[in-house]
């Protein structure tokens, strides 16, 4: 995971870009994607894809030839998708168009004027006092083009086409938490869940698992737009961002709440982590969710995150920042997360009065498994055909792996179905 963000981060990855294109061609060697091309100007419900935008060089000079300002030290020093110039422009005028965060006074922000045209540069807010002359020399040599926006899709086939999607997006240059943590993480995921599914070829998943890499926000209403029969097949959602540095976990809970995905998102996170933080839809951070859990789609869809952190949109946001063993704690949520939707279950007793335990050799050593072991009455009582394994594993404050593999004892025993 830590290699892939080391080789991305710095690229130009704007919505629709070389940069965002290279980075996609990169991850299609590492798990194999179906690239979705909807070009620029499709109308996409209320939104239109915008055009690609490139930028090969951005200067601010005084007029003594001294360079303030350099494209080529930081992607950032340019807003995304600024309009071209080459002029000399007063003080004064080039203030209103330097973006700066006084929050970080050392940091170089992350600014972009996808849809609002103007053009504009990024500095670190401790530099302005270097800006002394009346006068200085402007330069962007950037161009719009039409071309392409790219939606990465990798899909693993279930036994039905009842589908859990998996978002991230790719965009952002030179950003590394927001969100190409996310990347790397929902990348890890699809790798294990294909590795898995290549040694278990006694068991298919139940569920169909669809990764999605979008530029943000016009990524998903483009994918949606263009393929909207495939919503009615999603069953429900995660977004996954900014799970690499140093922070507690927040679940942002789907606009329904209380959905299965919600519960067994926080039954997860109660029994992996020493503490997060929960809150209600678009309360905690605010992304592609709103796409697939708003108006006419209404998939309920999660957030996984470790939002908030001091170096959002800012140059501070870097590899730095990051850790493995961040990475590896978020995707391994993850997982445990899928596991539990997929192998969940309803099982119904084919048996009357406790069972003979010891006579199906289903007795649990209270000192190999304590709390299963005083727990079976209790799940003998559920079996009832109204509960599934995850809602009893709730319900008894039980590990669902334990419960699972009680209860598939007895369907082999064929005391359940």
């Amino acid at each position: 995971m830590m290699k892939l963000i080391n080789d991305l981060w710095f690229k130009r990855r704007d919505i629709v870009s070389d940069g965002f294109d290279e980075s996609l061609d990169y991850i299609s060697k590492i798990i194999p994607l179906k690239t979705h091309k909807i070009p620029t100007g499709t109308k996409c419900w209320t939104w239109i894809v915008p055009e690609k935008w490139t930028v090969k060089d951005a200067y601010i000079d005084d007029l003594n030839g001294k360079r303030i300002l350099d494209l080529k030290n930081h992607p950032l020093h340019v807003v995304s998708y600024s309009l071209p110039i080459d002029k000399v422009v007063s003080k004064e005028e080039l203030l209103k168009h330097l973006h700066t965060d006084k929050e970080r006074p050392n940091a170089i922000p992350f600014e972009f004027k996808y849809y609002q045209r103007n053009w504009g540069f990024c500095i670190e807010d401790s530099k302005l006092k270097e800006f002394t002359k009346d006068k200085y020399k402007v330069f962007i040599d950037s161009g719009f083009e039409k071309g392409n926006l790219k939606v990465g899709d990798y899909t693993i086939k279930g036994k039905t086409d009842k589908t859990i999607v998996l978002v991230a997006h790719l965009c952002h240059p030179a950003q590394v938490n927001d969100d190409l943590t996310g990347v790397a993480v929902l990348v890890d995921v699809a790798k294990e869940m294909q590795k898995a599914l290549r040694q278990a070829q006694d068991r298919n998943n139940y569920y169909t698992y669809k990764f999605l890499l979008v530029p943000e926000t016009i990524g998903s209403i483009a994918y949606l737009s263009q393929n909207e029969d495939i919503i009615p097949k999603l069953e429900c959602g995660i977004f996954l961002e900014m799970l690499g540095n140093d922070n507690t976990h927040s679940l942002q809970l789907t606009r329904q709440g209380g959905t299965r995905l919600d519960r067994i998102a926080r039954y997860v996170m109660k029994r992996k982590l020493k503490n997060f933080k929960e809150g209600p839809f678009r309360t905690i951070v605010g992304n592609d969710e709103m796409v697939f859990n708003g108006p006419g789609v209404n998939i309920p869809m999660i957030s996984i995150s470790r939002f908030p952190y001091p170096e959002y949109h800012t140059s501070d946001d870097n590899p730095d920042i990051i850790s493995e063993q961040k990475l590896e704690e978020s995707k391994n949520l993850i997982l445990e997360i899928l596991k539990i939707i997929d192998q969940d279950y309803f099982p119904k007793r084919q048996f009357k009065g406790p069972i003979f335990l010891s006579g199906y050799d289903l007795w649990v050593d209270w000192r190999e498994n304590l709390e299963l072991n005083q727990s079976l009455e209790k799940i003998m009582l559920t079996l009832e055909g109204d509960k599934t394994v995850f809602d009893i594993a709730e319900e008894l404050n039980m590990d669902f792996n334990d419960v699972l593999s009680f209860v598939s004892k007895l369907k082999e025993a064929n005391l359940i179905k």
